[in-house]
């Protein structure tokens, strides 16, 4: 959807990238929310409708090569690669936002220690920073922000899951704090592809989140070297 009222106004330019400024930051590619065997393939499973979530499979098995390069490049290019993650500090994960996670009165089946982890594919690479988060935006719940500031960071390169949820409020955050941000179009995925398309209309709409491909910032993030 449109809002005319941006059409008063000239659309913002993408934001080039400026080497030392910029970080790839990879959202929720995790075990609990991003594997068929992780917390919210079981919570499928066990209600009998796994079928439900085969987009969302579909759409992560082929979003992970396209960050898996962008991160390569980034690590090639010597500039900073992050990782979020959800991390709860207690089993029952009583510590999450009460608009993030259903109450634990209600949640079917306890997560285990494997649903913390990175998925392969994507995962840290040496002291690679980690943040783990208890809301859906890591800006609320974690120290990003602060951390960010000290790195001299001011561009955001931002991929992950699911794109209308921890990747739009993250990335809307980051925004509002005056980072520039890039979304990475065919690096996000969410659980059905109208919902991915919905949202990068609605972030892109007035230019005040950019959008590219994952090939498009390769080159461009190789290119700075």
């Amino acid at each position: 959807m449109h809002d005319p009222f941006y059409d008063f106004f000239p659309k913002r330019e993408p934001v080039a990238l400026i080497s030392g400024e910029i970080a790839l930051v990879t959202i929720d590619l995790q075990y609990l929310d991003a594997h068929p065997k992780g917390w919210v393939g079981r919570v499928a499973d066990a209600d009998g409708r796994p079928e439900l979530l085969n987009q969302r499979w579909e759409g992560i098995e082929a979003i992970l090569p396209k960050i898996r390069s962008i991160q390569d490049a980034f690590r090639k290019a010597g500039e900073e690669v992050m990782h979020v993650r959800v991390a709860y500090r207690t089993k029952d994960g009583r510590d999450a936002g009460t608009a993030f996670m259903p109450s634990t009165d209600v949640e079917p089946l306890p997560r285990d220690d494997q649903d913390d982890d990175f998925l392969p594919e994507v995962a840290p690479v040496g002291d690679e920073i980690v943040f783990s988060k208890t809301t859906s935006s890591v800006f609320n719940s974690t120290g990003v922000d602060k951390v960010l500031q000290r790195m001299g960071i001011k561009h955001l390169v931002i991929t992950g899951i699911v794109t209308d949820g921890c990747v739009e409020l993250s990335s809307r955050d980051a925004a509002d704090r005056g980072y520039a941000v890039t979304l990475i179009t065919d690096g996000c995925s969410a659980s059905t592809p109208e919902a991915h398309d919905d949202a990068l209309d609605r972030m892109n709409d007035g230019g005040f989140i950019g959008l590219k491909t994952a090939q498009q910032i390769v080159e461009e993030v190789l290119a700075l070297g």
